[in-house]
């Protein structure tokens, strides 16, 4: 199974040098909580992620562009590429995969596995603009190859389209990563369901676990309803003239999916007389639509020993909730599951170990940078969250008075 090692960052929106995030929760909960002040940097992790996955899934795309954001406060910016990279283990063998780009060029390519008998990294391919390492080609990474890869695109991207082995190992990489940002979660008119709300729907098992979670979190909800309503022709010109023509008829002959809660009935006496259906946009809270948003992938990635990446954590769960979160982590038959939350909600350094935690913060030049709490000489068993509410691990706000 594929396990998630590091995410490496340097040149990208607020960090500048090259920063490693290593997820070294494994032994505990499978969980790092990323935390630190707003603006500090910690979203950009997420980004960076997601630029990362766009890049090898896409580049290949005709109208693709390469997702550079260079840190901006420097004056010699313009010219020093953006960096990202990754470290994971497939069946316990080791890759590291990077590449280094510029907003109309890759500069640097470069991808390792670890040899058979020892721990030492052997170059699989390495392309440096227009060239390649002498032994690419032995891996399926040949000059032909090559010279059919566009200057703005990845090479293990388009080793894709040759069904290159590797290749199909980093994309199988990223089947087992989802992230979560925060969003507005209703959908808007025409617009598609969320994705939390596909996944519902086309998974009954994922149905039956979030139901369980939504019990275990006690929510009141006790079951979940989609009801799909065909669209009717006339509808095809009351929707706004710039939405193509072959995409409103595909909208139609989709049609639409009504997506209800069921909450119980009671009479005075408290006693269960029945149910009723909720409209799950226009009639629960905003509270418990965030919590949907975020539920539905955990328990994806607890099912299929993903890796999720969760934004802004605080949005979606309350802080009583957190314990519930964090252990089923802990708890999970899927050794493999982990999950990496970003957040300033210190109630969680409660829950956590030391290995748990990393901050991110910026110093005076406006650089974020990535230190875990380990790092600081912080002991299992210091109260966490007062000694980080004080400034002593660093990661919180500076306010002047």
């Amino acid at each position: 199974m594929y396990k998630l090692i590091s995410l490496t960052v340097g040149n990208f929106r607020s960090f500048y040098n090259p920063q490693t995030l290593t997820l070294d929760g494994r032994n505990a909960h499978s969980v790092t909580a990323i935390f630190g002040p707003n603006a500090g940097g910690k979203s950009n992790i997420a980004k960076a992620l997601s630029a990362l996955i766009s890049c090898i899934r896409r580049s290949s795309y005709p109208n693709f562009r390469l997702p550079y954001e260079p840190f901006l406060l420097k004056a010699s910016v313009d010219e020093r590429p953006s960096t990202l990279g990754i470290a994971f283990s497939l069946n316990e063998r080791r890759y590291e995969y990077s590449v280094s780009f510029l907003a109309h060029k890759v500069i640097h390519e470069l991808l390792k596995e670890q040899s058979d008998n020892t721990n030492r990294m052997n170059k699989v391919f390495e392309r440096t603009d227009d060239k390649l390492n002498p032994y690419a080609r032995q891996y399926g990474f040949g000059k032909r190859l090559l010279e059919r890869t566009r200057e703005d695109t990845l090479l293990i991207t388009k080793g894709r389209e040759d069904n290159n082995a590797y290749s199909n190992i980093i994309f199988g990489l990223l089947d087992h990563i989802s992230i979560v940002s925060p969003s507005s979660v209703s959908p808007s008119s025409g617009a598609p369901a969320p994705l939390f709300v596909e996944m519902l729907k086309s998974d009954v098992n994922l149905r039956s676990k979030a139901l369980e979670l939504l019990k275990r979190c006690d929510f009141s909800i006790r079951d979940i309803k989609f009801t799909d309503t065909a669209l009717p022709e006339d509808i095809f010109d009351q929707l706004p003239v710039q939405i193509p023509s072959d995409i409103k008829r595909a909208m139609i002959e989709q049609g639409t999916t009504t997506f209800t809660t069921v909450h119980a009935v009671r009479d005075e006496e408290q006693e269960i007389v029945g149910s009723r259906d909720l409209d799950f946009w226009a009639q629960e809270s905003m509270g418990t639509q965030k919590f949907f948003e975020v539920a539905v992938p955990i328990i994806d990635a607890l099912e299929n020993g993903k890796t999720i990446f969760i934004d802004e954590f605080g949005t979606y769960i309350h802080p009583m909730l957190t314990h519930a979160i964090v252990s089923l982590f802990g708890d999970s038959s899927s050794d493999d599951a982990y999950m990496v939350l970003m957040t300033h909600g210190t109630t969680m350094l409660r829950e956590l170990a030391r290995n748990e935690v990393v901050l991110v913060e910026k110093n005076y030049a406006e650089e974020s940078f990535i230190t875990p709490l380990i790092d600081l000489g912080v002991r299992d068993g210091e109260a966490f969250e007062k000694r980080y509410l004080a400034g002593l691990y660093g990661g919180v706000p500076i306010i002047e008075g």
